[in-house]
């Protein structure tokens, strides 16, 4: 059972003013941020303790092999830090689950930047973290949540339009197809005539 709630415009608004080292992150920084520190006093802001060495270490690895995902961890560090969340150790699990597997997809399909800049993807952004806290937006049922949700799901999109594109390849094979059969009956049946 999801729990109600969240003010998401003022989440929204928050990621607007993201700082850009975070959406920025590219892994190349010298001295710059160092993402599992932030996600560290995350879970200390949400009332947690030390991270778990196994989660510390995929973290680590995170940062280094998959910058554009470590910079949407970064981002949701930075929503989740709001003080809705502070000191809510309940969704310490939740967190920790969309920290580590939520954005994988999403950053090999677009960049954090542009869940800043743009406002539905900065909905897109926030929905996909309350999502994983099982936390409603205030005033919505989790029908409408969930109804929302897949109207801003990027995934989802382009996997649909990736099935839209094959279906209309298979529908041009299947047309050049019974064309080509269409042109050998006919070719057949001049030659018998």
């Amino acid at each position: 059972m999801a729990t109600q709630g969240v003010q998401i415009h003022g989440l929204m608004r928050r990621l607007g003013e993201c700082p850009e080292e975070l959406y920025l992150y590219s892994g190349k920084e010298k001295p710059g941020l160092v993402p599992l520190a932030i996600v560290q006093d995350l879970f200390y802001y949400l009332g947690g303790s030390s991270l778990d060495p196994k989660v510390r270490e995929e973290l680590r690895q995170m940062q280094h092999a998959r910058p554009a995902e470590t910079a949407f961890v970064l981002l949701g560090c930075y929503l989740l830090s709001d003080s809705f969340f502070r000191d809510r150790s309940e969704l310490l699990d939740g967190t920790q689950k969309l920290l580590l597997q939520g954005f994988g997809e999403l950053a090999g399909l677009a960049s954090a930047r542009d869940f800043v800049m743009n406002t539905d993807r900065r909905e897109e952004m926030t929905r996909l973290c309350l999502r994983y806290l099982n936390l409603l937006p205030d005033g919505e049922s989790s029908l409408q949540a969930k109804n929302r949700w897949e109207s801003l799901d990027t995934v989802r999109r382009v996997a649909l339009m990736q099935k839209a594109a094959d279906l209309r390849r298979r529908q041009e094979e299947l047309r050049k197809a019974m064309e080509r059969k269409a042109a050998e009956e006919a070719a057949s049946k001049w030659s018998r005539e």
